[in-house]
């Protein structure tokens, strides 16, 4: 087994933007793993890539008059992506082919935006929605693909 966790990383941090900040990171994994099984003169390769890449900004601390009170409010909006892929192959000795023999895969594609708001550090409200995807490979998956969309609201109210 060998792999890179992360093998490309990369964090950025932005000068302040509308009074706010703003920061994104990248990141790359790959991992693949060798199986020797003798009895049945084989070698299995599972190999498996990662992306992600994320961005966020912030804000803390600005006002909104709301009903005549001055509160703080905070809010945070973020999107999320990845993508993972993962393939299995066997290299047979008896009937040897140098690309191997594709035993399955399957593609995973996953977006989330997401918008944080607080109001006063007492209310807090969520909103989110969730896109995944799961795909078969072309060439051997015992898999079907689906797809999924999901969302939501969360709110929670803090009472001192």
């Amino acid at each position: 087994m060998y792999g890179f966790a992360p093998l490309i990383g990369l964090n950025i941090t932005f000068k302040d933007l509308a009074k706010g900040k703003l920061s994104s990171s990248f990141r790359y994994n790959a991992t693949t793993t060798y199986n020797l099984t003798p009895s049945s003169s084989s070698v299995g390769e599972d190999s498996r890539s990662d992306i992600a890449v994320s961005g966020t900004f912030s804000r803390q601390g600005f006002e909104i008059p709301f009903f005549g009170l001055s509160l703080m409010n905070n809010i945070d909006i973020s999107i999320t992506y990845s993508y993972s892929h993962n393939t299995s192959l066997r290299y047979d000795f008896n009937d040897f082919q140098k690309d191997g023999l594709p035993m399955g895969g399957t593609s995973t594609t996953t977006i989330e935006p997401r918008i944080r708001y607080t109001l006063s550090e007492r209310v807090t409200a969520s909103l989110y929605y969730r896109y995944s995807k799961l795909s078969p490979d072309a060439g051997g998956s015992t898999i079907s693909g689906s797809t999924t969309n999901e969302g939501g609201l969360d709110i929670n109210i803090a009472i001192k």
